[in-house]
């Protein structure tokens, strides 16, 4: 187990070690939290999604959550225009699930995930590896947003499902995440997501990697 738990650490160390900033021009926004991007460096364009943010979503399996997603990608078109040349920092392991790049957005020196959170266009999403600092930035704003009740957070709009919750719900399908509390270090199952505040969430796909970094049960 000790070697389990060692081989974890290092990878986690390697993925988090180092970085790439791609240089791009903003081809489209396909919702509050992905965009295309055509790189420099690229000949194909290629589709970008904002680190640790996750908006309602207008358009999953044919699905939209209407009203409030579209106000969340009205904003983001706010803050980064159509044809803007942006900076994108990837940490190593820079690819979500999907193949898509994950990323800090950087638009005339400006952290756009962050404004995103701070205006409470979206609600923080971090699946192991994140980098803890940029964690506690994004969830502090994210907090301020949800208690003074912006964007998504506000009264019209927050009984509307945060994006992950909805693209479970659509698709039929649980969390099978571990879920833990970044304020506390308790860790839960994916079937308790509702005793940690939005705010404060991280998930792990492993327990053994959850409990390496410090979140018990």
């Amino acid at each position: 187990m000790l070697k389990i738990y060692l081989a974890l650490f290092i990878l986690s160390f390697l993925q988090l070690a180092s970085a790439e900033t791609l240089v791009g021009r903003v081809l489209s926004l396909h919702d509050g939290d992905t965009i295309t991007v055509q790189f420099e460096s690229q000949s194909k364009k290629e589709k970008v999604r904002l680190l640790g943010v996750d908006t309602p979503e207008v358009d999953f399996n044919g699905k939209s959550q209407g009203e409030v997603a579209e106000m969340a990608r009205s904003y983001l078109k706010s803050l980064l225009p159509v044809n803007s040349t942006i900076q994108v920092e990837l940490p190593k392991n820079g690819l979500d699930s999907n193949g898509r790049y994950l990323g800090k957005i950087l638009y005339n020196g400006v952290d756009i995930n962050l404004e995103m959170l701070k205006a409470g266009m979206g609600a923080v999403y971090f699946i192991y590896p994140y980098d803890k600092k940029t964690a506690i930035e994004y969830m502090s704003v994210s907090e301020t947003a949800a208690q003074n009740g912006l964007g998504i957070f506000s009264e019209k709009f927050k009984s509307a499902p945060l994006g992950y919750m909805f693209r479970q719900m659509t698709k039929g399908v649980p969390g099978t995440n571990f879920v833990a509390d970044f304020e506390t270090k308790k860790l839960y199952s994916s079937k308790d997501i509702e005793l940690v505040p939005h705010y404060h969430r991280v998930f792990f796909s492993l327990e053994e990697t959850a409990l390496i970094h410090g979140f018990n049960w």
